[in-house]
């Protein structure tokens, strides 16, 4: 766990951290004065821990073992969850995951590809659902180990849509309360089984926090437990948050919702992306098949136009 330790090291040397200046008017200008903070660290943190026990905390979860010890929930799959992968299983929507995951698996052949980002370019598109569904998909390969992680830490939704309590998340231990076992909780139901990273409480400013080489450190720290970590974001445009994301991921799935995404909307969120990490999009509440929701594009990672659906 060198590499840990040298990150912890350095983000204690690097404290510089400061609240960011009057929002930029354009993502582009988001991305940059973000740059700025990515080796900071937030001071002012209440409840500071030494160095050994940051240490201990991100090694932790480093064994299969410790992912035993995390506690266990049992969610609930309501229709309105729109968890198709679970309430509908044999539909074509559930289908089309299915073939979403093993492109993916067939890609991480190829490239390193673990950490995957699901976001979108404005609110309600429909992005934490598809990261559910892609995640219970993973789920149902028996061999893989799969851990969703609601990275949207101001208006999380994935924990409330399965209908499981409060619980601490990831803001508890940005601010150093917790260990890093008390933040994953393994969900079970109907012979299925993940992991869940919730979000935990409310940060008044969650950007400041996330830039922190803790964050970075931790991610790292998981892949080596995990096989398929799929991180739900912030929206693009509204926040920077999703920015700090990026750069912990190795691909990213880009979600739109059929006649409510503009077209100058997901320009404006690509032209803030590094288009290499773009994996394609999934349009959700497509009119493609009348009978389901949802419908898979895979573009160029390499174009970083807007891709026209075909067909």
């Amino acid at each position: 766990m060198s590499k840990i330790f040298e990150a912890l090291l350095r983000s204690v040397a690097e404290r510089s951290g400061s609240p960011l200046s009057e929002a930029p008017d354009s993502v582009t200008e988001l991305l940059q004065q973000t740059e700025t903070f990515q080796n900071s660290v937030v001071d002012g943190i209440n409840h500071r821990v030494t160095e050994d026990n940051r240490t201990e905390r991100l090694t932790s979860i480093s064994t299969t073992s410790s992912l035993a010890s995390c506690s266990t929930v049992v969610p609930s799959f309501p229709p309105e969850s729109r968890a198709i992968t679970v309430t509908d299983p044999g539909s074509v929507a559930a289908e089309n995951f299915r073939l979403l995951a093993v492109r993916l698996r067939n890609l991480g052949r190829h490239r390193e590809l673990k950490r995957v980002l699901v976001t979108s370019a404005i609110p309600d598109e429909g992005k934490s659902v598809i990261a559910l569904n892609l995640a219970v998909t993973f789920a149902r390969y028996k061999q893989l180990r799969v851990l969703l992680v609601e990275g949207d830490l101001r208006r999380p939704e994935i924990r409330t849509s399965l209908r499981l309590p409060a619980m601490n998340g990831l803001s508890e231990w940005l601010l150093g309360e917790i260990p890093t076992t008390d933040i994953i909780h393994q969900v079970s139901s109907q012979g299925l089984t993940f992991w869940l990273l919730p979000a935990g409480g409310p940060l008044s400013a969650p950007l400041e926090l996330m830039q922190s080489d803790r964050l970075a450190a931790l991610m790292d720290n998981l892949s080596e437990s995990f096989d398929w970590i799929i991180i739900d974001s912030t929206p693009i445009l509204p926040v920077a948050d999703t920015s700090i994301w990026a750069r912990l991921t190795q691909g990213i799935l880009m979600v739109v919702r059929e006649g409510k995404t503009e077209r100058r909307q997901l320009q404006k969120a690509l032209d803030g992306l590094d288009v290499s990490t773009l994996l394609g999009f999934v349009v959700n509440g497509s009119s493609k098949n009348e009978h389901e929701s949802y419908y898979m594009y895979y573009g160029s990672a390499h174009n970083n136009g807007i891709h026209e659906q075909e067909g």
